[in-house]
């Protein structure tokens, strides 16, 4: 049985923010069924011990997260969130207090990117509010930023007001930007993490083609699952481009060992890409 290192699984791909850096997806708006959601977990039983509750969409936004959360537990997977921390005063009790969570991942670039958004005194209350009390758990917590400038350029940075109020919420003795470098991360407190990665192209549409040579880690330790059950091999495959097929209506395993799956799988052992979406991929290139 083929186990990957964790599998990710849309439960909506409905967002309160509209962040330039996300794929803008054409797939129809919707929340994944909690009954749906256990028939899943049942057909993905034994392929993996991790779930991602993530591709596109802002996963607190879903009405019954709780007990998608509650079914997690019971089958016994342990979970990752990806958000961009906005609604986390609102769904603080329930994160706090679910056994299946192991890590929350809260993008504050997000927060730079609205046009309109709530103050940042207040956006930062929220994240450190819920720090504190995350402290007393056993949850992760990953903070993320792209695109911080080059320390050599001297320009200001959108982040920066960020990364003051972290500085001075930690009670750090130098500033961040001296120690952030992409792709590596840095601890600010026990269990807290901060990273700074370069921002990434969506390889959808009219991206270029940067030709067939490379490989990835898709089908190879993760798979993805869309909010309407399409099965994807990747986390960045968010509109579907190869859909080798619905949980809903197969098995997994006949899924990913499907003939188009099977000629992923062997053109990356051989740093041959079959597909154009691959050839778009600039995350590719990092393997």
């Amino acid at each position: 049985m083929k186990k990957f290192k964790k599998i990710y699984l849309e439960i909506t791909n409905r967002c309160n923010l509209s962040c330039s850096f996300c794929h803008q997806s054409e797939r129809a708006k919707g929340f994944i069924r909690v009954e749906n959601f256990r028939a899943i977990l049942r057909n993905i039983e034994g392929h993996t011990d991790h779930l991602a509750l993530h591709v596109l969409g802002e996963p607190l936004l879903h009405p019954e997260l709780g007990e998608i959360l509650a079914l997690c537990r019971e089958y016994n997977f342990k979970v990752n969130l990806t958000t961009n921390g906005t609604l986390l005063p609102q769904r603080q009790e329930l994160l706090l207090t679910s056994p299946a969570l192991r890590q929350i991942n809260i993008s504050l670039h997000s927060f730079s990117e609205q046009e309109t958004h709530p103050p940042l005194a207040a956006y930062l209350a929220g994240i450190f509010g819920f720090l504190r009390e995350a402290a007393a758990t056993d949850l992760l917590i990953s903070l993320r930023f792209w695109n911080l400038p080059a320390m050599e350029t001297n320009l200001p940075s959108a982040n920066d007001p960020i990364l003051k109020a972290l500085e001075s919420f930690f009670g750090l003795p130098e500033p961040l930007a001296t120690r952030l470098t992409p792709g590596h991360g840095i601890t600010l407190a026990p269990k807290v993490f901060l990273s700074q990665n370069p921002r990434f192209t969506w390889p959808h549409g009219p991206a270029p083609d940067l030709g067939d040579k490379g490989t990835c880690r898709g089908l190879r330790d993760h798979v993805a699952i869309l909010v309407d059950g399409t099965v994807v091999p990747c986390c960045l495959d968010a509109e579907a481009d190869i859909a080798l097929g619905n949980i809903h209506e197969q098995s997994l395993p006949e899924i990913i060992n499907s003939p188009r799956a099977e000629a992923m799988r062997t053109g990356f052992s051989q740093r041959r890409l079959t597909e154009p979406l691959c050839r778009r991929c600039t995350f590719r290139q990092i393997f």
